[in-house]
């Protein structure tokens, strides 16, 4: 009896000492799983931290690009259009300054058409010959009332006569051409003259009654001799004296108008040829 109570607890000691030794064991093994999940979770972390910024900046990135690329072509399309109306309103100025300007010089002419020149037509420089630039084309013809010698002037002084007129155009030689022979007179002494061109810029002294007193700055008006010019208008202002060349002093004679840059005429129709200007300055009215 004594022995099976001994054995007994004998068993019971055994039980209890697997019992503790388990739950020990078995604490054991909660703690180490604990710690070893805590490892995996700080290392999945630190591997996959990086990896989450790099995309974060990587879509911020793209995010600010995409946001700056767009403000660049609104800009950039704002820019353009603010630049085409810049340009447009500065077109629309400089026509707005040649309009004014043409009317100017229309208003010139057509005040001139109420002097002692008689019937006249305003025209258009629209042609220049390129290879001599001696002679000029303009829009009006015969259909209104231009000829052949009709008188082609400016404000300035005087330009050329037609020398071919269609219905509608005409082709005007300037009196710089080679070809070209005015009538004149000094303004001073009313010596009589004539200026041939010279297929340049300037003019020469082809005949005059006394050469002797021609200095630079004299003045050449038409005579009226050629039938073509009215008498007075001005023709040209002397701008070298040389050497006599046979007859007659070398002189050269700047045109009054610049021929260079017509852009409207006065063609006359019809004058008085017994009439005079006495003052070339009455053949340009008052601003």
């Amino acid at each position: 009896m004594s022995r099976n109570v001994a054995a007994s607890q004998k068993r019971a000691w055994i039980a209890l000492a697997a019992a503790l030794i388990f739950h020990t064991g078995l604490i054991s093994l909660q703690s180490h799983q604990r710690v070893d999940r805590g490892f995996v979770r700080v290392w999945i972390l630190d591997l996959l931290a990086p990896v989450e910024k790099l995309a974060d900046r990587s879509l911020f990135s793209v995010h600010s690009v995409w946001d700056h690329y767009i403000s660049l072509v609104e800009e950039h399309e704002e820019n353009v259009r603010l630049r085409h109306e810049n340009d447009s309103l500065r077109m629309e100025l400089m026509q707005q300054k040649e309009q004014i300007l043409e009317a100017q010089r229309i208003r010139t002419l057509a005040g001139m058409t109420d002097s002692h020149i008689g019937k006249s037509v305003i025209a258009r420089v629209i042609g220049r010959d390129p290879a001599r630039n001696q002679t000029v084309t303009i829009d009006k013809g015969a259909v209104d009332g231009l000829r052949p010698d009709s008188a082609v002037i400016t404000a300035e002084g005087i330009v050329g006569r037609v020398i071919h007129a269609s219905n509608h155009f005409s082709i005007v030689q300037l009196i710089v051409d080679s070809q070209s022979a005015v009538g004149v007179m000094l303004e001073t002494t009313r010596q009589r003259g004539i200026l041939n061109g010279m297929g340049t810029r300037d003019l020469a002294l082809d005949y005059i009654d006394d050469d002797n007193d021609l200095k630079q700055g004299d003045t050449f008006l038409t005579s009226g001799e050629d039938r073509i010019y009215p008498k007075g208008l001005l023709v040209g202002t002397i701008t070298q004296v040389g050497p006599r060349k046979g007859l007659l002093k070398a002189v050269q004679v700047r045109p009054a108008a610049d021929l260079s840059r017509l852009e409207e005429v006065l063609c006359l129709i019809d004058f008085s040829r017994s009439a005079e200007i006495a003052d070339p300055a009455q053949a340009v009215p008052a601003p």
